[in-house]
C-alpha cells in the first residue's frame, strides 16, 4: 500500500490532489519517504495524518469569501441612477455593431420589438428563451501530475500525444450564465439570452448596476431604485487574517461609507463565545515553529528535549508531551480561529 492510500485509510476520506501537493510542499511527504528508522517513519506518518485531520477540520469551518451588495437609496443615488438609465437608452438607439451598447439595441429591437416585459414576467421570459441559439461548449480538463508532465513535454517537442481516460482527475464543462431571482439560466450562443447576457454585462460595467437591475432595465426599462455599494469579506485561516473590501461610487458621502462599514462589520461579527488557547500553549507553539524553521527535519523527540533544556522550570513530562504532540495541529487551527474572533469581536 502506498503512502497516500495508507493515509486515506487512516483519515477515512479521499485526499484531494491539491491537499496532497500542499503537504508535499510542506515537507510532510518527504519526511516519510526519507525516514531512516522505523520510529522516525512512524512519527513522520503521524505528522502527515495529523496534518490532513487538521486540514479537514479547517475546511469544515472555513468561511468562504462573501461578496454582497447593500443599496444606497439616497435621493442623490436614485437621481443618478435615473440619469444613467436615460443616457443609456438614448445611446443604445444609435449604437452600431461593435459598440458597447449594441447588444442592448439588438435585444430590444429583435426580441422585444418595442414591447417591454413586466417585471413579474421576467422569469417566464428567461425560461421561454432557454433553448434559443446554439450551445456554447467549453471544457476544462485536469490531468494527473504524471500525465501533465508527459503532455507538456510532447507539446514542447511538437509531438502528438494521447491521453487515457484514467489520466483525467477532473472534467469540467463551463457556459455563460445569467442569475436572476435566485435561479441560474445557461446561455446559448446567438439566442435571446446571449444578447441579454452581453447587454447586462455592458450595463453592469458602464453603470455599476447589479445583474438583477441590469436585466430588469434591459427587459423592462425599469430604473434601479438606487446604486449598489459592494463589499467583499475574505478570510485566510492559515494566516489568521480577515480582510474587508468596500467598493462605492466616488461621490458617496463619507458618513454613508462609515455606516456601510459598521453595518457589514456587525453582520460578519462572530456571535459565539470562544475559549482560546492558554498562554503556555501559545509559547510552546512559538518555540516549536521557530525551532522547526531552523531545523525542518527535527523529530518531536528532539523538539521536546530542546524545550526541556531551555525551559527547566516548565519541563514537560512524557504524558504532557504526548498530549501536546497529539493535538498540535488542532492547536494551530485554534490559534488561527482565536485571531479571527479577536479581530471581529466576541
Amino acid at each position: 500500500m502506498d503512502i497516500k492510500s495508507f493515509v486515506e485509510q487512516r483519515v477515512g476520506v479521499p485526499i484531494p490532489l491539491e491537499w496532497w501537493r500542499e503537504a508535499a510542499r510542506g515537507g510532510f511527504v518527504r519526511k516519510v519517504k526519507e525516514a531512516k528508522t522505523r520510529e522516525a517513519k512512524r512519527e513522520a506518518l503521524e505528522d502527515l495524518i495529523a496534518h490532513f485531520q487538521w486540514r479537514l477540520e479547517q475546511a469544515k469551518r472555513e468561511p468562504q469569501a462573501q461578496s454582497r451588495h447593500i443599496f444606497s437609496h439616497t435621493a442623490l443615488a436614485r437621481a443618478f441612477a435615473a440619469i444613467q438609465a436615460r443616457e443609456v437608452s438614448n445611446l443604445a438607439i444609435l449604437a452600431k455593431q461593435g459598440d458597447t451598447l449594441y447588444p442592448l439595441r439588438v435585444l430590444r429591437e429583435k426580441y422585444l420589438q418595442g414591447v417591454f416585459v413586466p417585471v413579474d414576467g421576467v422569469q417566464g421570459w428567461l425560461q421561454h428563451h432557454l433553448t434559443d441559439g446554439q450551445p456554447l461548449p467549453s471544457t476544462r480538463l485536469t490531468l494527473t501530475p504524471e500525465a501533465e508532465t508527459r503532455v507538456l513535454q510532447a507539446l514542447q517537442q511538437g509531438q502528438p500525444v494521447e491521453i487515457q481516460p484514467s489520466e483525467f482527475v477532473r472534467v469540467e464543462q463551463y457556459c455563460e450564465t445569467l442569475h436572476y431571482g435566485g435561479r441560474v439560466y445557461p446561455v446559448r450562443f446567438d439566442g435571446a439570452l446571449w444578447w441579454l447576457w452581453q447587454a447586462s454585462r455592458a450595463l453592469m460595467r458602464l453603470c455599476g448596476w447589479t445583474e438583477s437591475d441590469a436585466i430588469e432595465f434591459a427587459l423592462c426599462n425599469r430604473v434601479p431604485e438606487g446604486l449598489a455599494l459592494e463589499y467583499r469579506a475574505e478570510w485566510s485561516l492559515s494566516a489568521g487574517l480577515a480582510f474587508l473590501s468596500v467598493r462605492v461610487p466616488l461621490y458617496t458621502p463619507p458618513e454613508e461609507v462609515a455606516q456601510l462599514y459598521a453595518q457589514v462589520r456587525r453582520e460578519l461579527k462572530h456571535k459565539a463565545r470562544y475559549k482560546g488557547v492558554s498562554e503556555f500553549t501559545a509559547r510552546f507553539v512559538h518555540f516549536v515553529e521557530c525551532y522547526r524553521l531552523e531545523r525542518p527535519e527535527a523529530t518531536w523527540k528532539e523538539v521536546i528535549a530542546e524545550w526541556n533544556r531551555q525551559n527547566p522550570a516548565e519541563m514537560l513530562s512524557p504524558k504532557q508531551a504526548h498530549g501536546l504532540i497529539t493535538h498540535y495541529n488542532r492547536t494551530l487551527a485554534l490559534i488561527a480561529q482565536q485571531v479571527l474572533v479577536e479581530a471581529w469581536g466576541s
